[in-house]
């Protein structure tokens, strides 16, 4: 398999991680992800499973805290999944309570019953909710309109281009453009997310207005608040269509708030290897005249067109 870590006594489940996906990213060979951490796996001593939670709960932590050392880590992998759900329920309550779960202080039940609390709140919109995304959305668009005036259309790659923002399209939503000699060369789209809609479903909405506005300009590009989920998603998305970084670029502003910054991490594009994804192409249906439920995808390249009794 062309890798090899040798056997050693069980350590720190973060020490593991970070020593596991070291090689994981160094890989070069033609096995599976998923062969491969079957057998890193067993030379430690450990179910695959359990280091594909530990890998997927590591990469959730690198995003939201940055690369830690073991000693900064001083919860167990599961307290980390419960924080991930909870990420994905409430952002901002996740972070509130994230060093407070580093060093132990959160137990599981703790983050259990937080969960189901913030479960609930989400299940019954109220106009709070409704009031809070609507000035998350509207603070989100300023400040990343002081910023793209701050940073000028030569961070996009067009030094003598004008910023415009648009007020008025029939086809797209406000957006800020950049165009050179008089033609539009590049869409810059603000975008925060719903916390009320799958991130799937708001990534592939996303892509498909990125699709559309292709066409007739050179570059599109997403900007999101600093620690974006969704920005994985659509990283996801977009690399496996192939676009991520020739017609399509990514971006969240930086942790002031003060710049944009290219956003190029591809953990949710390993973590989808690992434990399955979705082609953002693919497709499900009944043959009319059998009846029988087939599926497939929508790449030009694909044989995996299928049916099923």
């Amino acid at each position: 398999m062309g890798i090899r870590m040798g056997r050693q006594a069980r350590h720190h489940w973060y020490a593991l991680y970070m020593a596991v996906q070291a090689q994981l990213d160094s890989y070069q060979g033609n096995d599976s992800i998923n062969l491969v951490i079957r057998k890193l796996a067993d030379e430690q001593g450990y179910d695959a499973k359990v280091v594909s939670r530990m890998l997927k709960a590591g990469n959730f932590l690198n995003r939201i805290a940055g690369p830690l050392t073991p000693e900064q880590v001083g919860c167990g992998y599961a307290h980390i999944e419960l924080l991930e759900r909870l990420h994905q329920l409430d952002t901002e309550a996740a972070i509130s309570i994230l060093q407070a779960t580093l060093a132990n202080q959160q137990t599981l039940q703790t983050l259990r019953e937080t969960n189901e609390r913030y479960t609930k709140a989400v299940g019954t919109p109220t106009s709070t909710t409704r009031a809070r995304a609507r000035s998350r959305v509207a603070e989100h668009e300023r400040i990343c309109g002081e910023v793209l005036e701050a940073s000028g259309p030569g961070f996009f790659g067009y030094l003598e281009g004008e910023l415009i923002k648009v007020t008025r399209s029939e086809l797209f939503s406000q957006f800020y453009m950049i165009q050179q000699g008089g033609v539009p060369k590049v869409a810059i789209f603000v975008r925060v997310g719903d916390t009320s809609r799958k991130e799937e479903k708001a990534a592939g909405d996303l892509l498909k207005l990125a699709s559309l506005v292709r066409p007739y300009l050179e570059k599109v590009w997403f900007i999101f608040p600093h620690g974006s989920s969704l920005a994985h998603e659509l990283t996801f998305y977009a690399h496996r269509l192939k676009a991520l970084g020739k017609w399509l670029y990514l971006g969240t502003l930086s942790e002031d708030g003060v710049s944009v910054e290219p956003f190029h991490d591809r953990g949710k594009t390993l973590e989808r290897e690992i434990f399955g994804w979705s082609d953002p192409l693919g497709w499900e249906g009944v043959n009319v005249k059998s009846k029988r439920r087939t599926s497939g995808s929508f790449h030009r390249d694909s044989s995996k067109n299928s049916e099923k009794t």
